[in-house]
């Protein structure tokens, strides 16, 4: 993507201007944390801020890390190429999991831990912090390395230079500012990233909407009027059936695609480390819960909304062409057709300047979520892996311990630099996509299956551990007979009998709802065929959340 008639010299100044906005944020933040009384206390700053974050922060933040090129893209083609019941694909999953964020502030609250994995520790033992820790670590650097790529397709045009230059052009400002004051850092600049992706969002649905409401007014209709003569609209329902009638809101060909979906997605979407780590960091569990509903109303009105809309108003702006006697999207849309409605409407459509400002927003605003999963990645190997086992085993001093964590952040940069060129390869690309995918399926199936047992008094260290396993290896091994070998043509017992052949099959995410079965039987087995967990272990979880933060920074550390 890019612009021939704003010039590459107005991209580079505002690029490095942004780049010394994020330095400067970084050393603020450092300046914060060296200012600490002890090792400690800027341990805990680097990672989650000393729980010191407000409502306003946690929602606006939580929502400018969710602002992903790849689902907001996702969501305006499942609009486009499916129609209203489109929004079952991933609005309305992504929608459901935000409720489900907000009901888990005041639960995870009651553990004494910062991160995911040390909460599986506090209650079950430090092997199901070992086993958690990579599977977070696969699925949040496959997510922050693609959306790197992604941000770099967009830019790298706009300034003439190599997506893969772009790409280390892009990464090094994050590694410096993450560096210097890591989730301090990264939290303090999604505010600003949060006003870049609602200004790119906003503006384009409601520019979009003015351009399709002019080419209808030119037609004698109005938008809905053409909306429903557009044959992509009533011929095709999710899964695709002719028969089916898109332009309605339940148009799925029958409830197994729904039951899949809230069964597959919406467990490890809400699952998400990202809102846990911030809802953890807020000053009490009102401001996390007041976080919770901020960033509901944001992700609603400001992501999900919009999105769908500008996929909508697509098939008006860029109708559907007759390709060898099929629908598709237009060639002007490119290789990957609905997916690219945003980029080449802004290219079409926006006057120069305003063309050159949300190529710059939309590219720019890509760092909060590299950031926000680096930072993740980072913490599980630093704080969760190497702490318990290397760290304190060489009886590290807390001030080498945070020279280490502030070193491992910009380790994991490196690896996603490595990843997003990689993406770039014709050859391995493809591989990277599948893992990409994998990602959602292993956060419900690997991740959330041990996490929501937390407050199961009956389940063991061994039911988290096989539940873990089996979720894990269940998830990857049918992906691979899913999308590998059967290619989608399979059957399902239990559930094709009640819904008929192919349902399963029909929804793509087969894989998500099969891992999470195999983690389920695994907790359920292993916790059955082991002793009951102890009162040591049972006290792990507190009988109401912890506001006072002294307790919590005892607890944790003991």
């Amino acid at each position: 993507m890019g612009s021939t008639d704003v010039s590459p010299l107005w991209y580079w100044l505002v690029f490095f201007a942004y780049i010394v906005f994020l330095i400067v944020v970084g050393l603020n933040a450092y300046r914060t944390q060296k200012s600490a009384a002890s090792a400690e206390e800027e341990h805990n700053d680097y990672w989650i801020t000393g729980r010191s974050q407000p409502a306003y922060m946690v929602g606006m933040s939580v929502a400018s890390g969710w602002m992903l090129i790849g689902m907001i893209t996702w969501m305006t083609w499942a609009t486009y190429d499916l129609g209203v019941s489109g929004l079952w694909v991933v609005a309305i999953p992504w929608f459901l999991s935000n409720i489900w964020q907000f009901l888990m502030a005041r639960p995870l609250r009651r553990i004494k831990a910062i991160s995911q994995c040390q909460m599986l520790e506090k209650r079950f033992g430090l092997p199901a912090r070992i086993l958690s820790a990579p599977i977070n670590i696969f699925s949040y650097t496959i997510w922050s390395a693609a959306e790197l790529y992604a941000a770099s397709l967009i830019m790298a045009p706009a300034l003439g230079i190599s997506i893969e230059a772009m790409i280390v052009i892009y990464a090094i400002p994050i590694a410096m500012y993450m560096w210097m004051g890591g989730f301090r850092s990264v939290i303090n600049a999604n505010v600003v990233q949060f006003f870049m992706g609602a200004i790119i969002l906003v503006v384009t649905a409601v520019a979009i909407f003015l351009t399709a409401n002019g080419i209808a007014a030119d037609h004698g209709t109005t938008v809905w009027g053409m909306l429903k003569a557009q044959p992509i609209v009533n011929s095709l329902a999710y899964p695709v059936n002719a028969a089916g009638n898109s332009a309605s809101f339940f148009s799925y060909v029958s409830i197994s695609f729904p039951l899949i979906v809230m069964l597959g997605l919406v467990p490890g979407w809400a699952a998400a480390e990202d809102f846990w780590l911030k809802a953890q960091a807020a000053r009490t569990t009102a401001e996390a819960r007041r976080g919770g509903l901020y960033s509901i109303t944001f992700n609603t009105f400001i992501i999900v909304l919009p999105a769908s809309i500008i996929g909508l108003l697509g098939l008006i702006v860029f109708p559907p062409e007759t390709v060898n006697g099929a629908l598709a999207a237009p060639g002007v849309l490119g290789d990957q057709g609905a997916y690219n409605i945003i980029s080449v409407y802004i290219n079409t459509y926006m006057p120069p300047m305003l063309k050159g400002l949300l190529i710059f927003l939309l590219s720019a605003h890509t760092m909060s979520t590299v950031a926000n999963y680096s930072n993740i990645t980072a913490m599980n190997l630093s704080y969760d892996v190497l702490q318990p086992l290397f760290y304190k085993k060489r009886n590290w001093s807390d001030e080498k311990i945070v020279k280490w964590s502030r070193l491992v952040t910009v380790f994991m940069i490196v690896i996603n630099i490595l990843l997003a060129i990689l993406y770039n390869s014709p050859v391995l690309g493809a591989t990277l996509n599948d893992a990409y995918f994998l990602s959602s399926g292993l956060l419900t199936a690997g991740i959330s299956v041990m996490l929501y047992v937390l407050w199961w008094k009956r389940a063991t260290l061994l039911g988290v551990m096989l539940g873990g396993l089996f979720g894990t290896l269940g998830t990857f091994i049918f992906f691979i007979l899913e999308y590998k070998v059967w290619n989608f043509s399979y059957n399902t017992p239990v559930w094709d009998w009640i819904f008929g052949a192919g349902a399963m099959a029909n929804s793509y995410y087969g894989y998500c709802v099969v891992g999470l079965v195999c983690g389920i039987v695994g907790v359920l087995v292993g916790t059955f065929i082991s002793p009951p967990p102890t009162a040591e272990q049972l006290a792990a979880v507190a009988d109401k959340p912890i506001d006072n933060n002294e307790e919590f920074f005892a607890g944790m550390h003991s």
